[in-house]
């Protein structure tokens, strides 16, 4: 089956057409050197002297057959840079003419930086890399530099939390394989369990940190109002229907509190302008399947343009995870932030706002939040009582609850398992497992040995759902049992290899130990 929006991705790199005042959405908001192609030849502090990163923007909008170019000479696209640019990683030797680029440039140090770094004896942040970056590599530069870094298992994978003098990491900044670099949160920086957004989505790859938003929202250019349609297609299996349903119009009546965005039921899932919301497990329909309890909760891809109908604007959440209302993986918070992205908004590098790429518990949007979607949209001033005239509610004569999986892919008969995982008691659960890590015997080991094995203990008042494994190289995977456990073996590069082992309960609590491990 072909999917609407599959078709719709081709339209819209076919068309092409002159980009009516094209601009680059970057943090840092630095105006760019105009119609400038740099000379590859130029020196550029680099880990890989066979490539380096360059921010390409086009003149016109680029065609498939463009795009399909500069992959055959041996460029890869790394991320769409609105409006009208892609970052590249880009061979040594390569050459951009007859590619109606107007300009072609790396990023400055002074570009990677956040604007919100605050003067200080020492900087809390998080190194974003980018995603052809081997973790080895990336953590080598940063140690390099004299920085601490701070171990943390849940970091997305091309980021490091970092600790240092403000010199050390403008110096880090330098180096053609970094990225951005923005401030780390409390929780980050002190180990707290946390969960990740991948990233707002177009249909060329996730937006990087260092992208404010993405167009002009549904509004069109200026600050007006707007109508959009959302349509339920399926909810979580692991809540009341109508608690989902009541979680997801609290979360779209917050944005319109603030903004002239009237939100309505629409009866036509693929319509346009409509914001499709959507549970579903594994693959579902687009370029970025699901990958069960633990991983990604959910995604989100922003408005038309720069996405095409009838994909632009939905949300996607993995059905697999345990959903909560007020608890561990809170609907609200999360859809809130997902909302965010399908309005246009990209991650703020602010903690402790909605939009921070790291999900935490929210009761409704920040003032930054609020001035951040201010920006794309007309302002709504919030009514003392009662519900604002944006707030979307169900239909006085309510259709049937969509079922809680996708209608193209019916569930087959489930099976109780041989082995159920254990229950959490009939109260909040929020006592974290114990972990413990006998083999090796200390923090740090040094071997000759290609792979290693872990071993160690694990247990929970309730009882111990799994142990997971991480590597620094990229590697992770499930240990084998639960309360006596092994996991391995476990590949190592030679040098210094960080493996992280966390252990999770049914209630979503989770703890966790590293140990580092030199290769000689």
């Amino acid at each position: 089956m072909v999917l609407p929006w599959r078709k719709a991705v081709a339209l819209v790199l076919a068309v092409g057409g002159v980009a009516a005042e094209q601009r680059l959405y970057l943090k840092t908001g630095q105006e760019w050197r105009r119609d400038e192609i740099e000379d590859l030849a130029a020196a550029v502090k680099r880990r890989y002297p066979d490539r380096r990163h360059l921010l390409l923007e086009f003149a016109e909008r680029p065609s498939a057959e463009q795009l399909r170019e500069i992959e055959q000479r041996g460029a890869r696209l790394l991320g769409y840079v609105p409006d009208g640019g892609f970052m590249v990683s880009l061979p040594e030797g390569v050459s951009l003419e007859g590619l109606g680029l107007r300009r072609a440039v790396g990023l400055r140090a002074s570009e990677k930086l956040s604007p919100l770094l605050e003067a200080a004896d020492r900087w809390e942040c998080v190194v974003e890399f980018y995603p052809d970056v081997a973790p080895t590599e990336a953590r080598a530069l940063v140690l390099e530099h004299g920085l601490e870094l701070i171990e943390h298992p849940d970091v997305r994978p091309n980021e490091l939390v970092v600790r240092g003098e403000p010199g050390g990491i403008r110096r880090l900044a330098e180096w053609d394989e970094v990225s951005y670099v923005y401030p780390a949160s409390e929780e980050l920086v002190a180990g707290a369990p946390v969960q990740a957004c991948p990233g707002p989505l177009t249909v060329w790859g996730p937006v990087a940190q260092y992208v404010a938003r993405v167009g002009e929202g549904w509004d069109g250019p200026g600050l007006n109002s707007t109508e959009l349609a959302y349509f339920i297609a399926s909810l979580a299996r692991s809540l009341p229907a109508e608690t989902a349903r009541a979680e997801i119009l609290r979360a779209l009546g917050e944005w319109a509190r603030y903004v002239k965005i009237r939100f309505f039921p629409g009866d036509d899932e693929w319509a346009p302008r409509t914001l499709r919301i959507l549970f579903a497990s594994g693959q579902h329909g687009d370029p970025y399947p699901f990958d069960g309890r633990g991983g990604v909760l959910a995604h989100a891809f922003y408005p038309a343009p720069p996405n095409p109908e009838p994909i632009a604007g939905d949300v996607h959440l993995d059905n697999d995870e345990p959903w909560n209302v007020g608890d561990y993986i809170d609907l609200y918070s999360v859809i809130l932030h997902e909302l965010g992205h399908a309005l246009g908004l990209g991650h703020s590098d602010k903690p402790g706002t909605v939009m921070y790429p790291y999900y935490r518990k929210h009761t409704g949007l920040t003032p930054d939040d609020i001035a951040a979607i201010r920006e794309l949209y007309a302002a709504r001033e919030p009514e003392s009582g009662g519900q604002p005239p944006g707030t979307p509610s169900p239909p006085s004569s309510p259709p049937a609850l969509p079922p809680s999986s996708p209608p193209s892919t019916p569930p087959a008969n489930p099976q109780p398992p041989s082995n159920p995982s254990p229950k959490p008691p009939s109260g909040a659960d929020t006592v974290a497992p114990s972990l413990t890590i006998t083999y090796p015997p200390t923090s740090s080991a040094l071997v000759s040995s290609s792979t290693i094995t872990l071993r160690g203990l694990a247990s929970d008042n309730v009882g111990v759902s799994e142990v997971s494994w991480s590597s620094s190289t990229g590697a992770s995977g499930l240990a084998q049992g639960t309360t006596q456990w092994t996991a391995g073996p476990i590949p190592l590069y030679q040098g210094t290899n960080t493996i992280v082992v966390k252990a999770r309960d049914a209630a979503g609590n989770s703890s966790w130990r590293s140990v580092v491990i030199t290769r000689k």
